[in-house]
């Protein structure tokens, strides 16, 4: 098992892959944990006021601490998410216990709401009133996974039993693997290189933080909405990576080094067309040429009014339904 030091960090990188660290270090990966205070969109969040949750009043106070009744106060120190879309915060409670908080930041509409999830739970104390409380270290909780997926590196403890994350964000070595003696003796051997991985593999390991692909969609209800933001499952199940033999892949659209090319219609709609053109049989050229291929073949689907997620489940979807293809 890798340890702290056989990280190298996303600086080591810089010198002699600066186009990719560059390109990286602006992306939502790159953005995905931060302290809540230095989060860049730290100065928009409408810390204050109250909130009602069933006969409990939830106070926001200076300090990004949370306060309800009184008697419990657990303060914001952690904020998941780059903020395109939404940013949760996480805070410790004590050395066994993390929350959720119950409130999100939402880009649209630059306002705090219930954290999904936390909308149809009923708080039965004042700590429950406050969010969602997660056991350190229960080997079911699901706190240490969300702190992994966010950060690169192995996690330490640091006092009181905090979880230190070893760097913030999803950067070069979460990937390409730990890279302290690459970066001291370059060579193609010593550094993993997910683009030589074939499509399953690579979905795989894309999915190991944005959900296992089709090996255990067993467990995935597709026809649950928040479930379209776990991609590589969806992905498994379209014709378009059954009938290519397995080819496409989480690269085929996504570079891994760029920021999402969120409504970047030009570009979505060449890699559609890579593959379907009037000279490739069976594929063909869709003759509504009024909207983006993702519009009608990979629809938005909003688990909540506040997100979207396009369905990879790629398909002719009719009757208005947007979870599943014909």
């Amino acid at each position: 098992m890798a340890t702290a030091s056989d990280y190298a960090g996303a600086g080591a990188c810089r010198a002699c892959h600066p186009a990719q660290f560059k390109a990286q270090s602006d992306s939502g990966h790159a953005r995905g944990l931060a302290r809540a205070a230095d989060h860049p969109l730290a100065q928009k969040f409408p810390w204050q006021g109250t909130h009602r949750r069933g006969p409990f009043t939830l106070r926001l106070e200076d300090g990004m601490k949370a306060r309800v009744e009184g008697t419990v106060e657990v303060s914001a120190e952690w904020a998941f998410g780059a903020g395109d879309q939404a940013v949760t915060f996480v805070g410790q409670i004590d050395e066994d216990r993390y929350l959720e908080h119950h409130l999100t930041y939402y880009a649209k509409p630059a306002a705090l709401a219930p954290t999904p999830g936390h909308g149809s739970l009923t708080p039965g104390s004042a700590l429950e009133a406050a969010g969602v409380v997660y056991p350190t270290f229960d080997p079911r909780s699901a706190i240490l996974r969300c702190f992994q997926c966010h950060s690169t590196g192995p996690l330490r403890l640091g006092e009181r039993y905090s979880i230190v994350p070893h760097e913030l964000g999803v950067r070069c070595e979460s990937c390409h693997g730990p890279a302290a003696a690459h970066a001291r003796e370059p060579k193609r051997a010593n550094v993993r290189n997910p683009g030589r991985l074939n499509a399953p593999a690579l979905n795989e390991l894309c999915g190991g933080c944005h959900r296992p692909p089709a090996s255990d969609d067993g467990a995935i209800n597709f026809r649950d909405p928040w479930n379209t933001r776990h991609q590589p499952p969806y992905l498994a199940r379209s014709r378009c990576f059954t009938e290519s033999e397995g080819r496409l892949s989480c690269l085929t659209c996504h570079d891994p080094h760029e920021a999402l090319r969120r409504n970047d219609r030009a570009y979505y709609d060449a890699r559609c067309l890579a593959c379907h053109t009037e000279s490739h049989p069976p594929a063909a050229v869709c003759r509504k040429t009024d909207a983006a291929c993702h519009t009608c073949h990979m629809p938005a689907v909003k688990p909540n009014p506040a997100l979207a997620f396009h369905n990879h489940w790629i398909g002719v979807f009719t009757g208005g339904s947007a979870l599943q293809p014909r």
